[in-house]
């Protein structure tokens, strides 16, 4: 008996190693290191150091994992079975050739389209390099814009104040021959302009052709900032109008425009008219910024709802106007155009003229995949300083005017029938 009680003891000391002799031990050890002791380790210490340091690293690695990869990897790894079989199932059976590239990349554009929503979409690299030069604002080019005709010409149909193409002599009209010597024939404006970006020089050679007469001009390739916002003074009624076109509510729209705004300020304009006709949208924080040059501090721009409720966005400026502002929009107007019409209309009360907007009444955001692609998705929904909510509605103007034919048939300031009515009904003293 007296054995078998000796032997049990045994056990129980080897199972039950607690925290005071493992503190013990690990004292002792450093004891060891401080002096030099050159006595080995038995056995039971180094089990329990490399116990010990096996659990170390087990929490350790897991707290990494979690950090770099998220706790819902697991999950996310469950949910995508199906598509990962089948990805496998054909790479690894399929007897033809494969490109790996494009089955993902078709996964992932079968994914976007699943969503069911309009907005939400994918871009591949080359589409969301575009993209990006575009809603930023800025690239590295020569700063003019060609177009390629309907018989073959390749001509400069503008060219951007203070780019290279304007210091160079560049003019609109000019008819494009070649490029560093290389005739471009048969092709179009967007060959020349992937050449120009690609090239990797600090400067081209075009061939132009000007009043029958063949003419070589260098250019040099700088950053190029992207002119969103033309504005001029317009007169009717004895009154100075100032007036404004927003192409787009890109990175660097704001900048321009409140720089083209004071500019016009000086000329002691009476109103102010901002044309974003067919203008699809941009950056939130760019129309915010503009509207935020009218309103009155605490002024409702917009409101955001999501799942979790719904954010007014306020005013938190001192900056205001007090002049009467007329907006021009048409159905291409869209997003940030809406929100900046819906702003004028309820919050400033001002005008908006011409016919419905779009009706684009939700918010996205970008994603860049790990290859440099983009997917965009929407994220919620805005709402107009009332609350109105203008998805798949648009804006409705205060004066609806249809674009008539006239203009259409020669275009121009006298002929734009809804331009007209902005400058009559800020010119015209109603009582």
């Amino acid at each position: 008996m007296k054995k078998e009680e000796k032997e049990e003891k045994k056990k129980n000391i080897k199972k039950n190693i607690n925290v005071e002799e493992k503190s013990n031990i690990i004292d002792k050890l450093k004891e060891r290191i401080r002096n030099k002791d050159k006595e080995s380790f038995n056995l039971k210490e180094v089990i329990i150091i490399m116990l010990f340091s096996f659990c170390i690293g087990i929490v350790l690695c897991f707290s990494l994992f979690s950090i770099l990869v998220g706790k819902n990897y697991f999950k996310v790894i469950h949910d995508l079975d199906k598509v990962i079989d089948t990805y496998y199932a054909i790479v690894d059976n399929y007897y033809g050739e494969l490109d790996k590239n494009s089955l993902v990349e078709g996964a992932v554009e079968g994914m976007i389209s699943r969503v069911g929503d309009t907005f939400t979409s994918y871009a591949d690299t080359d589409t969301t390099e575009s993209f990006n030069e575009k809603i930023n604002g800025s690239y590295e080019g020569i700063g003019c814009s060609v177009a390629t005709y309907t018989d073959g010409t390749i001509v400069v149909v503008s060219v951007f104040e203070d780019s290279p193409a304007k210091k160079a002599g560049l003019e609109v009209g000019d008819i494009i021959l070649k490029v560093d010597g290389e005739s471009y024939e048969g092709k179009n404006s967007i060959d020349i302009s992937n050449y120009i970006k690609d090239s990797g020089k600090d400067k081209v050679v075009i061939t132009i052709k000007r009043n029958d007469e063949e003419k070589d001009i260098t250019i040099n390739l700088s950053k190029v900032e992207i002119p969103y916002v033309n504005g001029e003074i317009l007169e009717a009624n004895d009154k100075k109008i100032g007036y404004i076109s927003i192409s787009l509510f890109a990175g660097t729209t704001y900048k321009q425009f409140e720089n083209k705004l004071k500019e016009l300020e000086k000329e002691d304009i009476t109103g102010l008219i901002i044309d974003v006709r067919s203008n699809s949208g941009g950056y939130l924080s760019s129309v915010t910024d503009i509207c935020s040059l009218f309103l009155n501090k605490g002024s409702i721009i917009y409101q955001l709802e999501d799942t979790s409720g719904t954010v007014k966005k306020k005013d938190i400026t001192k900056e205001k106007r007090t002049y009467p502002v007329a907006v021009l929009i048409n159905k291409e107007s869209a997003s940030a155009s809406e929100i900046l019409a819906s702003a004028i209309k309820e919050s400033y009360k001002g005008l908006v003229v011409g016919t419905n907007s779009y009706g684009k009444g939700t918010v996205q955001q970008t994603k860049k995949l790990l290859d440099g692609s983009m997917i965009k998705y929407t994220t919620q929904k805005w709402l107009t300083p009332d609350g109105n909510f203008i998805n798949e509605v648009g804006v409705t103007p205060t004066n609806i005017v249809e674009l008539s034919e006239e203009y259409f048939e020669n275009p121009s300031r006298s002929t734009d029938n809804q331009l007209q009515e902005a400058l009559n009904l800020l010119t015209t003293d109603n009582e």
